[in-house]
């Protein structure tokens, strides 16, 4: 009885998310090549970004007009079929690599790199790529001989290769041999030979990407490690000055805080430019190298006898570029915390002397007012005096006029007795009265 059920195509579904289908694509966004040895592959990865996409489009499309093939439709993932040839194309982050697969009709065994795909292409066409070339590898797959073993292919086909740095491995569940000298040649091409023992076109395929992808981060990995190197002149002078600047910190404040405080800022900007043009590589790098080794653990070599292994070589040889990028770079973030905290514990000694000179001058300020209110309060009883005498002398005056012309006797003491409290009284109260208003 059949499991298979044929269901009808015209439900009406919901409303798709709007990056559903790119997001269920991603899992083939890289499918491998599937491979039949005998075949020649030649992978290289272009540094380029996002302005590159169209030269690059314009580039492949001019490729395909040559052989009169339509080009692809998906700008992201190119393939195409030429016949004996076979381009695909794939756009990452920061590079785009491209494969050409040549079939080969036999096993090269006399010369495993004489039939380069590279040949079929139009004259011209390669050196134009857009972006800078970071790696080209040449890489021959070919049928593992029967009767053959691993130590006799090594002492056959050694001889393409430079013998000091020869490594070789069993990679894969199949058993299959890979060797390599990671060397650049004169051609500009880094050679690798495999072996395959695989049944199906999709595990040489596979494998064959993993080498590829292995050998291609583990050069992005390395970007970073030439602005390691000059960072390591640049760091020791940068935390050579925040040591002395800490130093004359806690040697003294007062008027040279301010001079401090532009001295370190000064720093602080340049520490910051450095992790800001730098973080991004870093980042990268670490990232980079994590893949490497994980590539190399889904290999699932072997060492092929004494002959040092690709995961040994590239253990050892990586380890110290690894270990000086990530130094550095934890070098840079802990440069940067530091500048950080010390720039705030001298902004917060800054704002204590500025709260501290802010409280001296309002204290003098309020002594100040004090003593000018005392001075107003005196003025004002003063005030009060001098207009309680003139006015009590010219009542007086006009009080003795009066008794003249009217004939009657006035004391003139009692008159002033008399006077003197109300007028005081008066202009107590008029002073008063003006204060207040000018309080509201």
């Amino acid at each position: 009885m059949s499991l298979i059920y044929s269901y009808p195509m015209s439900f009406a579904l919901p409303d798709n998310y709007a990056a559903r289908i790119p997001l269920n694509d991603e899992l083939h966004a890289h499918p491998y090549e599937p491979l039949t040895p005998p075949e020649r592959v030649v992978s290289i990865a272009m540094l380029a970004d996002q302005q590159h996409s169209e030269a690059e489009a314009s580039h492949l499309q001019a490729l395909c007009g040559h052989f009169g093939e339509p080009a692809p439709t998906d700008p992201e993932r190119w393939h195409i079929d030429l016949g004996k040839l076979r381009v695909k194309v794939e756009n990452h982050q920061e590079y785009t690599r491209y494969k050409f697969v040549r079939k080969l009709d036999v096993a090269p065994l006399e010369d495993p790199y004489g039939e380069s795909p590279l040949a079929l292409l139009p004259e011209g066409w390669l050196a134009a790529l857009p972006g800078k070339m970071l790696v080209a590898m040449d890489i021959c797959v070919m049928p593992y001989p029967e009767g053959a073993s691993h130590r006799g292919l090594l002492d056959e086909f050694s001889p393409h290769f430079d013998k000091t740095t020869l490594t070789a491995s069993q990679v894969g569940r199949s058993a299959n041999l890979a060797m390599t000298d990671f060397r650049v040649r004169e051609d500009g091409m880094t050679r690798m030979l495999i072996f395959s023992k695989a049944k199906l076109p999709s595990q040489i395929g596979r494998l064959t990407h993993r080498l590829v992808a292995m050998e291609t981060y583990r050069m992005l990995a390395l970007l970073a490690l030439p602005e390691a190197k000059r960072l390591l002149t640049e760091l020791p002078q940068a935390d050579a000055r925040l040591t002395e600047l800490t130093h004359a910190i806690s040697d003294g404040g007062g008027a040279d805080d301010e001079t401090l405080m532009h001295q370190l800022t000064t720093l602080a900007a340049f520490v910051e430019k450095l992790v800001a043009t730098h973080y991004r590589r870093f980042s990268a790098t670490h990232a980079y190298f994590d893949l490497v080794f994980k590539r190399l653990d889904e290999l699932h070599e072997q060492q092929v006898e004494t002959v040092s292994s690709l995961g040994g070589i590239l253990g050892r040889r990586l380890e110290p570029a690894r270990t000086t990028c990530d130094a550095v770079s934890h070098w840079l973030d802990q440069l940067a915390s530091r500048v950080g905290k010390t720039t705030g514990l001298l902004g917060t000694r800054i704002d204590v002397e500025h709260a501290k000179q802010n409280r001296e001058m309002l204290s003098a300020m309020n002594r100040r007012f004090q003593l000018q209110l005392r001075l107003q309060q005196a003025a004002e009883l003063l005030s009060i005096a001098i207009f309680t005498y003139y006015t009590v002398n010219l009542l007086d005056y006009v009080v003795q006029e009066l008794a003249v012309l009217s004939g009657a006797p006035l004391e003139s003491l009692l008159v002033k007795a008399i006077a003197a409290p109300l007028l005081a009284l008066s202009a107590y109260l008029f002073i008063r009265r003006l204060r207040s208003k000018r309080e509201m």
